[in-house]
């Protein structure tokens, strides 16, 4: 898989996640999620799914509206124990699903991503914390996965 400047790959098998290539389905994720000092025995909320069919336009208006979501209400309502948040892209146009990284599992079952994608709540030793973004950006940018990316 050709990954875009600001993603890194990201693999889940269904029960855990391992950065780079590995067995599982492999989805390009914002870079900053796993570039730093990394937050110990995190909760990673994965809401997608290992069979590789499952996957959205990232224009498909309930993708769009788990997005809206997660600005006005859900990382809002997370506050501190927000670790990070990306989507998940199988490739360049595809929405395969999103991952919340928190300090705590409070809230998780409020997580708008997990309307289009079952979640399975994993422990993790890989996330970095990442500020939530200001406001809305373009998905995609370059083929990085929400909320990357930059206009340089």
């Amino acid at each position: 898989m050709k990954v875009p400047d600001g993603a890194a790959l990201l693999t889940f098998d269904g029960q855990a996640l391992h950065a780079g290539e590995q067995p599982g389905r492999t989805f390009m994720v914002d870079a900053r999620c796993l570039d730093g000092e990394p937050v110990a025995g995190a909760y990673a909320q994965v809401c997608s799914l290992t069979d590789a069919a499952a996957a959205l336009p990232y224009d498909h208006p309930e993708v769009q509206q788990a997005r809206r979501d997660a600005l006005a209400w859900w990382i809002p309502l997370l506050g501190d124990a927000l670790v990070c948040l990306t989507t998940l892209a199988p490739d360049e146009a595809r929405f395969g699903g999103a991952i919340t990284v928190t300090t705590e599992p409070a809230y998780l079952d409020e997580d708008p991503f997990a309307r289009l994608f079952a979640p399975t709540l994993v422990r993790s030793d890989l996330f970095c914390r990442v500020p939530p973004p200001a406001g809305p950006v373009i998905e995609r940018y370059a083929g990085v996965a929400w909320p990357g990316g930059t206009f340089a």
